[in-house]
């Protein structure tokens, strides 16, 4: 399995790649809402004014992740999420680019493996299509946590 994911992180298909983005108008903002493989995204939040724009918008998707340092809950940017759908196939790959990541994903069981420096965590998320959507809080590891440096939960 970690041969696996190491491989789809560092090798993504082309088709992958190309992502198509247009301005998210907001009170405090203009965010870039991208699209691919039918998955509309948002990325970003660094500085107050970005912050406060992504937190405007979190209710308009359905899953919203959060990336801290777990050793001081600071912001982390730069953050590698790689979307695996049901079948294994990616589905989305993305470089945060701040601390927050919001998707709007069609109904149905995911894994996100998310690389921060070295360290790889792997998280499942289930999209269910009522209105809550799901939060996740990705609190990573700044330094490496053992000798393989995965660390996989729920």
């Amino acid at each position: 399995m970690r041969t696996f994911i190491a491989a789809c992180c560092l090798m993504p298909s082309a088709s992958v790649l190309a992502t198509t983005s247009v301005p998210m108008a907001t009170a405090q903002s203009a965010l870039q809402l991208r699209q691919l493989n039918d998955i509309s995204y948002v990325t970003g939040g660094i500085g107050s004014d970005e912050a406060a724009a992504m937190r405007q918008v979190a209710r308009q998707f359905n899953v919203r992740i959060h990336f801290v340092d777990s050793s001081d809950s600071s912001a982390l940017s730069d953050v590698t999420v790689t979307l695996f759908n049901a079948r294994r196939e990616i589905v989305l790959l993305v470089l945060s680019e701040g601390p927050y990541l919001y998707m709007n994903l069609p109904r149905g069981n995911y894994r996100a493996v998310v690389r921060y420096g070295g360290i790889l965590v792997s998280r499942s998320i289930t999209v269910k299509g009522d209105s809550a959507g799901v939060d996740l809080l990705l609190r990573l590891p700044t330094v490496p946590v053992g000798s393989d440096g995965l660390i996989t939960g729920r």
